[in-house]
């Protein structure tokens, strides 16, 4: 058998989750947010978490506070990594509470935000008009115009 160049496979992924840590981070190549989901795979489950960064798009929806904690979101990207450990300080290793999928290219499709959080959620206030009725007379000064309807 011959050697291979092993290629990462389109892997698309998507997940609908509630953001459970969303934070603005300054780093060496700029500012982004570092975003954490929580979803759950089964009924009753303690759940995954998905995380995520973005210095674009997203970024500007959470600026605006369109993006707090505990908003539903659907969010589509590309899988980097799936971990159910971690090494903890003593050189342990140790289950994480959640397994964890971490990925790149990560955002938020046409229709992905969910239900803000009530505690988030301005108290809508419903617009209301006068709704005019056209009438057979015409304002003074107004010009007629041919309304026969052409099929």
């Amino acid at each position: 058998m011959t050697d291979y160049k092993n290629y990462a496979q389109f892997n698309s992924f998507a997940v609908d989750g509630v953001i459970s840590n969303i934070s603005e981070v300054s780093g060496r190549n700029g500012d982004y947010i570092a975003v954490t989901l929580i979803t759950n795979l089964m009924n009753e489950d303690e759940g995954c978490t998905v995380e995520f960064t973005n210095s674009d798009g997203l970024m500007a929806l959470y600026q605006k506070g369109f993006l707090p904690k505990g908003r539903r979101v659907t969010v589509t990207g590309h899988i980097k990594t799936v971990a159910e450990t971690y090494t903890n300080k003593q050189g342990e290793v140790v289950m994480l509470k959640r397994p964890k999928i971490s990925l790149v290219d990560a955002a938020i499709p046409t229709g992905g935000l969910g239900a803000m959080p009530k505690d988030k959620v301005e108290n809508a206030v419903r617009k209301t008009g006068v709704v005019v009725r056209p009438t057979d007379a015409k304002p003074a000064g107004a010009s007629v115009i041919d309304e026969t309807p052409v099929f």
